[in-house]
């Protein structure tokens, strides 16, 4: 088990990851932080935008549903 410690600079709260055997996340690298209720804090990398580089309607879904007539409750 890897245990670290916190510390405050300025009005921030650092936590240094260590190591494991090699293994340590990137430098530079941004996260996004999930405070959990039960104290838990998650740290997940941040990703571009997965669909940013695609042609217009690349990702497009045909609509399964486009064919069928409402009928019943779903009528509002």
């Amino acid at each position: 088990m890897l245990i670290t410690k916190s510390r405050l600079q300025g009005i921030s709260v650092v936590i240094t990851l260590p190591s494991d055997h090699g293994k340590k996340p990137s430098d530079n690298q941004e996260y996004i932080v999930v405070y959990s209720d039960d104290e838990t804090i998650t740290l997940v990398p941040k990703i571009g935008d997965p669909f940013g580089g695609g042609e217009e309607a690349e990702y497009y879904e045909k609509d399964e549903w486009e064919e069928l007539t409402p009928e019943g409750r779903e009528i509002l």
